[in-house]
């Protein structure tokens, strides 16, 4: 079998795979937020990464291989940036606000203080945009063993946000209809941002970042290659083998990036591995990742006791809670929006004259 044959509708288990990436983050910041991380079961392991890195590291292979997808199905500006809104800014307002709110609970400042401060009016409209991430707000959780930040898994969005436009970039400029061009395109930026990271626009701009932006591109490039890239469970077995094997330590480094989306896309569309029934519940992972952090952060607040698996346990199904509610009250309206933005291409297309 071949991806391309594979990966057509919604036939895939994307979802779940998503779903277990966000719960990797909330595993990894029940750690660090009670001040354990170096506890951490993954890292204990492999201390090359840990859960939370993992759990970035699936999300960037997924949307790299989705984002790319959704062009090449549209491949028209407006309805690619309103699907990409659509998905992304709905649940990041709300989760700026309930974050706003719970911080102002923990702070020693007055209501009217709190929100009016300068950091406060700052955190709302920087973070809200996605473009640029800040992590503190006056007085929140300070007595915290992770004190003051208040979101911190936010910090992936404006990376995110940046490997959109290049991918709209070169969508537009018929790149990734062109999938020999795209790869050779996307190696030369792979190299030279590992040569010349300051090169590029991206903040943190450091190993993980350069990691980040490559596992994003394997995922894109996979999509443009489809057709030619074959789906092997067995494959994807020796892949994870090679990984907890680490021969001369290769497998947890140069060939971490590419094993692992390997074994994320066999993952999402091997026949064999399909849960066709978990696709009719909504998709509650993008909820899971931007509401759990200030929701463990006022859990640790309110019960300064609690140990990391105490936290998780605590912190999972409240998360859940939130993204649920944020799916089918926000997220889910938000994206049913999309077909508007489609439609509307479609109509100019049957246009005899189209402008």
């Amino acid at each position: 079998m071949k991806l391309g044959d594979l990966a057509h509708g919604r036939d895939n288990n994307f979802q779940l795979v998503r779903l277990f990436a966000a719960a990797f983050v909330v595993v990894f910041h029940s750690y660090a937020l009670t001040g354990r991380w170096t506890q951490e079961p993954l890292w204990r392991v492999m201390p090359e990464t840990n859960f939370g890195a993992l759990g970035v590291k699936i999300f960037f292979v997924v949307s790299g291989f989705l984002v790319t997808q959704s062009w090449l199905a549209r491949q028209s500006v407006a309805p690619f940036v309103a699907a990409r809104a659509l998905r992304i800014y709905p649940a990041l307002i709300a989760a700026t606000l309930l974050t706003i709110a719970l911080a102002g609970l923990s702070s020693s400042l007055a209501w009217t203080r709190f929100l009016s401060d300068p950091q406060t009016i700052d955190y709302a409209w920087r973070v809200a945009l996605g473009w640029d991430m800040v992590y503190r707000l006056p007085g929140a959780f300070p007595t915290n063993p992770f004190p003051h930040d208040v979101n911190g898994s936010l910090w992936t969005l404006p990376i995110e946000l940046r490997l959109y436009v290049v991918l709209l970039v070169a969508g537009f400029l018929g790149i990734l209809a062109r999938r020999w061009s795209w790869l050779a395109i996307a190696a030369a930026l792979v190299a030279v941002f590992a040569w010349r990271p300051e090169w590029f626009p991206l903040s943190p701009n450091d190993k993980v970042v350069r990691e980040l932006a490559l596992l994003f591109a394997l995922g894109s490039l996979a999509c443009v290659w489809r057709t030619s890239i074959p789906v092997s469970l067995a494959g994807a077995i020796a892949a994870a083998v090679l990984v907890a094997w680490n021969p001369a330590g290769l497998a947890r480094g140069g060939l971490f990036a590419p094993l692992l989306a390997y074994v994320v896309l066999v993952i999402a569309y091997h026949p064999r591995l399909q849960w066709h029934a978990f696709n009719r519940l909504g998709d509650y992972s993008y909820g899971l990742y931007v509401y759990s952090f200030p929701l463990q952060q006022t859990l640790m607040q309110r019960f300064p006791s609690l140990e990391p698996a105490a936290l998780f346990a605590c912190s999972l199904p409240l998360g859940l809670a939130v993204a649920a509610l944020s799916w089918h009250a926000l997220e889910a309206p938000a994206l049913a929006l999309k077909s508007r933005f489609d439609e509307a291409k479609a109509r100019h297309d049957r246009s005899p004259n189209p402008a």
